[in-house]
């Protein structure tokens, strides 16, 4: 995927250099002559890679990247301040309102290349390294680590709008019986099908997460308690048409909701819709135990 670089600069020859060079490098460049030009932009797209200028009218260099690092979609994006200036006092001063790096004018186009790739690729590695510190690795699902945070900014943003969420506590019935009797990679499928199925049914918007064993846990944002009960049946009626070695794939599910008057933390959350997951888990053993007997 192409990387997309802003560039903030009052000196249109500067921008033109600048875009001629990075553009012939394959960057998408997009540019802005003001520090609150450069605000306005990053509301619409997130930027790879911020190059600005230090001394610009009304807001400087300093102040714009104080101002970005404060804005949650831009607070680590890498900024490589560019100027004439070359004192060790504005290099520090820099440095502490947030910069990564210093390029000095005028531009020697290599430089500019070099560290701009140094920091594109430094950047892509740390957004792996935080994806893989908040994935599953057997499922590619969202980790127990990553739930909090997640539901915390959930939270937030469902009181500011105020709408409501839903969370769905499941528990996938028989991967004790399955892990014993036929190894754990015939769990794992179990444990795969049953994430695929979620997959296919719920929005782009909605997370699934990975408990940990067998337990999954999904958030559906602006939705209904009734919708969500509704589509979680349908999947578990498709999934209870496949077997593994001639065992079923089920599993028991509960729900709790937050809507924005809600003053339940993300951990009341997720013990409400555990211990109703459990309540309707028992129900189902009772009902297998009455049809048995």
């Amino acid at each position: 995927m192409t990387s997309t670089i802003l560039i903030v600069d009052d000196e249109p020859n500067n921008l033109d250099i600048l875009n001629n060079c990075l553009h012939s490098a394959g960057f998408k460049v997009l540019a802005a002559t003001n520090g609150e030009m450069a605000l306005q932009r990053i509301s619409r797209i997130k930027p790879n890679l911020i190059l600005l200028d230090i001394n610009m009218p009304k807001m400087d260099g300093f102040e714009t990247c104080k101002r970005l690092r404060g804005i949650e979609s831009t607070n680590c994006t890498p900024v490589i301040f560019i100027t004439a200036l070359v004192d060790i006092e504005t290099k520090l001063k820099a440095f502490r309102a947030g910069g990564v790096d210093y390029i000095t004018k005028p531009f020697v186009e290599e430089e500019v290349l070099a560290r701009v790739q140094v920091h594109i690729r430094l950047e892509k590695t740390l957004e792996r390294l935080e994806e893989l510190s908040m994935t599953d690795t057997l499922t590619g699902a969202f980790n127990r680590r990553s739930v909090y945070k997640i539901l915390e900014q959930q939270i937030a943003r469902t009181n500011k709008v105020k709408e409501c969420f839903v969370l769905c506590y499941i528990d996938i019935d028989n991967l004790k019986v399955i892990n014993d009797n036929y190894g754990h990679a015939e769990g794992d499928v179990l444990i795969n099908t049953v994430v695929d199925f979620l997959r296919n049914i719920i929005r782009a918007s909605d997370y699934v997460f990975r408990m940990g064993g067998d337990e999954f846990l999904i958030i559906f944002p602006k939705v209904k308690l009734e919708d969500s009960q509704k589509l979680i049946e349908r999947v578990r009626k498709n999934l209870n048409k496949q077997k593994i070695h001639d065992i079923t794939i089920d599993f028991s599910f509960g729900f709790s909701e937050y809507c924005y008057k809600s003053n339940l933390t993300p951990k009341e959350l997720i013990e409400i819709a555990d211990e109703n997951m459990y309540k309707a888990k028992m129900e189902k053993k009772r009902e297998l135990i009455k049809i048995s007997d």
